[in-house]
């Protein structure tokens, strides 16, 4: 294992915080193939194209798919770069070498969910019941991956490790808070799918009862959505608040932070349904919220570590000289 190097520290801090916005671009990416049903644009193969490894562009639909493919490619290459740098730096025990992992695994199975979206024909028009429950956990898996790459650019940039006890109040705050963007993430995943199959109205499920429970399920999504985002939000706004609290300077600017977005992102709901679910709006909407999932998961691990360095030195002066 090689001496400490601060250069090189510094290069996998910026290369952690590359993946990490590559990652939201790859998911920005994704809503745009569902929103403009351009799941099957290399047909029903994956990872090659229309059986091609080298696909022919005939239409924008396989054009936005390769580009998406393209793109989750790249990340999986960046990931792979970050990894052996920081295998090649720290030890096989330190907290960043298991947040990469961690990160790879998920980008992995988010891979895997993907490909099952395209190979079971869960795309286009499909308004199945297999693809009501895939579409949810998909964004939950999402949200999760972004996660592990805020926690490995937190570690990159030399955030300290902690621990989570769900016994503390505070931790169960901070798990409340994550729970709650998740939920919403998870109703807004499928109401961006019931406007993207209600408004082109193109509900083709295999069956008739298929189409009825389905249709009957997408069409409460769309009522129930912006309540739970309201209310979560609104829950959010003072579960960050009081996590906040005595926090340092940094918590608090980022808790300032994510109640300024909760209210944007009530306006741009707004404006989502006002303007009839544009695709500009839909795309900003997923852009804010994964900026909002991030800066959530920036308070949690600050407001954690910052805790245990604090033990930490109650512990060490506690000790006798």
């Amino acid at each position: 294992m090689s001496a400490p190097d601060s250069a090189a520290d510094s290069r996998i801090s910026i290369l952690a915080w590359t993946t990490l916005w590559l990652t939201v671009a790859v998911v920005i990416g994704g809503a745009l193939v569902r929103a403009t049903d351009s799941g099957a644009g290399c047909g029903e193969s994956w990872p090659i194209c229309g059986g091609q490894i080298i696909p022919e562009i005939g239409n924008y639909h396989t054009a936005i798919e390769v580009s998406h493919r393209l793109m989750t490619g790249l990340l999986g290459i960046v990931l792979v770069t970050l990894f052996l740098l920081v295998r090649r730096q720290y030890d096989k025990t330190h907290r960043l070498r298991r947040a990469v992992f961690a990160a790879g695994v998920l980008l992995i199975i988010e891979s895997l969910l993907g490909a099952s979206l395209v190979l079971f024909g869960w795309v286009e028009f499909d308004a199945s019941i297999a693809r009501l429950i895939v579409v949810p956990i998909h964004l939950i898996n999402t949200f999760l991956l972004v996660g592990a790459m805020v926690l490995v650019a937190f570690f990159a940039g030399g955030g300290s490790g902690f621990r989570v006890d769900l016994a503390k109040t505070l931790d169960k705050m901070i798990a409340a808070s994550l729970g709650i963007v998740l939920v919403i993430g998870a109703t807004g995943a499928l109401n961006a799918l019931a406007d993207t199959l209600i408004q082109s109205d193109s509900l083709r499920p295999a069956t008739t009862d298929e189409l009825q429970v389905t249709e009957a399920v997408l069409r409460q999504i769309r009522t129930i959505h912006p309540f739970v985002a309201i209310i979560g939000g609104l829950a959010l706004y003072m579960l960050v608040r009081l996590i906040a609290g005595d926090g340092s300077k940094r918590v608090k600017l980022l808790a300032f932070g994510v109640q300024g977005i909760i209210w944007a992102q009530f306006v741009i709901g707004l404006l989502n349904i006002a303007l009839n679910v544009p695709l500009e709006i839909q795309l900003i909407h997923l852009f804010v919220a994964d900026v909002l999932w991030i800066m959530v998961v920036l308070i949690a691990f600050h407001v954690l570590s910052d805790r245990e360095d604090s033990l930490t030195r109650d512990s060490q002066l506690a000790e006798p000289a």
